[in-house]
């Protein structure tokens, strides 16, 4: 017997090992993906912090998440609350809050004025309140999301309900799914999973924007040859902002921010006269936004929000992009 195989026989070898190692199925997600993602769900959660907080009207936090693709019937194992947001706009298709039953009804109960108790069924009034807390935390993430993205990104109303065990498949029939998990946490009362979920398809073209914004951001470059002296006057054209090198260097940097309420000119006159109780009129008005001012530039616009009896927060409704933040936050 001959020891050189025939090409028949290498074939059949070869097609035998592709089906003893399986091909990755479509619709999972490579590893730069699952990161990218992740970012995002991660800024998504940070911004819902203030709107949690506001509505339980105690301290209240949504922490970053890790994020992984995973089969959805791995996640029927209990039964809980899913609340389903449609994309209105940014992206085809839907995301879902998913809630374990108990911290489910404990959040309920605390949204409606209790201390936090487990109840055994949701009642319509528990569905309702967790529907206005998860539609805060959608409409605090939108915003974000969209300066994040590069692109407007908005919810429809959602549709909220309670889940039996082993149903999840059926009500999101995606088979597999990008999963988001961050944690509420209520002021020593609660502490929850927050699973977020995407379709794999919306996943990867959510990275794929993400990876686009980022090639728009001014990128490190060598400029080779002797560099040139800007004149002014005499029509010579102004030189153009150096490029920002070596930028992952300097962004643990602190910068100060401040958010301005108005302004107001005044005689140095008046500003003399000042006094407990004195009222100064501000270039601004009720329903105009405040601003996010770093380096002396507005980078962000939004609204004040109560987080606690002492402490107030700026809900960001409008910002610049990264790569515009960047620009305007380089040299002038």
């Amino acid at each position: 017997m001959s020891d050189i195989l025939s090409q028949d026989e290498i074939d059949r070898l070869l097609s035998a090992a592709a089906d003893d190692l399986g091909e990755a199925p479509a619709s999972d997600l490579s590893p730069s993906e699952v990161e990218e993602v992740e970012r995002a769900i991660r800024v998504f959660f940070a911004s819902a912090n203030s709107a949690l907080a506001s509505l339980l009207a105690r301290p209240a936090t949504v922490s970053e998440g890790i994020g992984q693709v995973v089969n959805l019937e791995d996640l029927a194992a209990d039964k809980g609350l899913l609340a389903r947001f449609p994309f209105r706009s940014g992206f085809d298709g839907e995301l879902a809050f998913l809630l374990r039953h108990r911290e489910a009804s404990m959040l309920a109960d605390l949204i409606l004025g209790g201390e936090g108790k487990e109840k055994e069924a949701l009642e319509e009034a528990d569905l309702d309140a967790l529907k206005e807390a998860l539609t805060q935390i959608a409409g605090s993430g939108a915003p974000t999301l969209s300066a994040t993205l590069g692109r407007d990104v908005g919810f429809s109303p959602p549709t909220v309900e309670a889940v039996e065990a082993k149903t999840l498949t059926e009500v999101l029939p995606w088979g597999q799914a990008f999963l988001g998990v961050g944690t509420i946490k209520v002021d020593g009362v609660l502490e929850t999973p927050l699973r977020v979920l995407l379709p794999v398809g919306v996943a990867r073209e959510m990275a794929k924007v993400l990876r686009e914004e980022e090639d728009e951001t001014p990128q490190t470059s060598v400029v080779s040859g002797t560099p040139q002296p800007a004149f002014a006057g005499g029509g010579a054209e102004a030189a153009a902002p150096p490029d920002i090198r070596n930028i992952d260097l300097i962004l643990d940097l602190e910068v100060e921010a401040t958010v301005r309420l108005g302004e107001a000119e005044m005689p140095l006159k008046d500003i003399q006269r000042l006094r407990p109780g004195s009222i100064i009129d501000l270039d601004k008005d009720t329903e105009a936004p405040v601003e996010l001012v770093v380096n002396n530039r507005v980078l962000a616009k939004g609204e004040l929000v109560v987080v606690s009896s002492d402490h107030f927060a700026l809900r960001i409704t409008e910002i610049e992009s990264p790569s515009e933040r960047i620009r305007k936050l380089g040299p002038a």
